[in-house]
């Protein structure tokens, strides 16, 4: 069972090391998507906001997302920022739990949020040049908005809010102990 629970600040050197080791895997495929470092500083705000999640396989961490409720200025205009919307962020598997599913699971988890809290979308960006990345969330469901003008992150991306219905795995929100 997948226990997905709130970040910590305990948990920002996982959340480092879930980017790191993401980047490496996609720059071994020519892919730039996460070249440069997460500042610390601001996963600990969103750790602190409440909106950072980790996803537990046991004691061992699997996964983490950011879930956010205001879209940022620089990327999404105020025309789209005044429509209801929750926004995904820094969504990172561990390799040995890719495939799996895992990070749909997530994602539709975040959309069930957006739906429970009567937001109209599910929204989220990308790397410009991951084509790769921009073909998988389309086939999660979302389409292609527009590019912003913030390169390389400027790739947006939105789908419906829906109601959440786990599939592959059980994702219970609490707070296990963990050690």
């Amino acid at each position: 069972m997948i226990s997905l629970v709130h970040a910590t600040p305990a948990d920002l050197a996982t959340i480092l090391s879930f980017r790191t080791e993401a980047s490496a895997w996609l720059r071994e495929r020519g892919i730039d998507q996460w070249s440069n470092p997460f500042p610390p500083e601001g996963i600990l705000a969103t750790i602190d906001a409440g909106e950072t999640w980790m996803a537990w396989d046991g004691a061992t961490p699997v996964a983490t997302i950011t879930v956010a409720r205001e879209g940022e200025p620089e990327l999404w205009n105020e025309e789209e920022r005044a429509e209801p919307a929750i926004y995904c962020h820094k969504l990172s598997v561990a390799r040995d739990y890719a495939g799996r599913g895992l990070g749909a699971e997530l994602l539709d988890w975040s959309g069930g949020i957006a739906y429970e809290e009567r937001r109209r979308w599910l929204r989220l960006d990308a790397w410009d040049s991951n084509t790769r990345l921009h073909r998988y969330y389309r086939g999660q469901g979302f389409r292609f908005v527009r590019m912003a003008d913030r390169p390389p992150s400027g790739a947006l991306f939105q789908r419906p809010a829906s109601a959440y219905t786990p599939r592959l795995l059980r994702i219970v929100i609490d707070q296990p102990a963990r050690s």
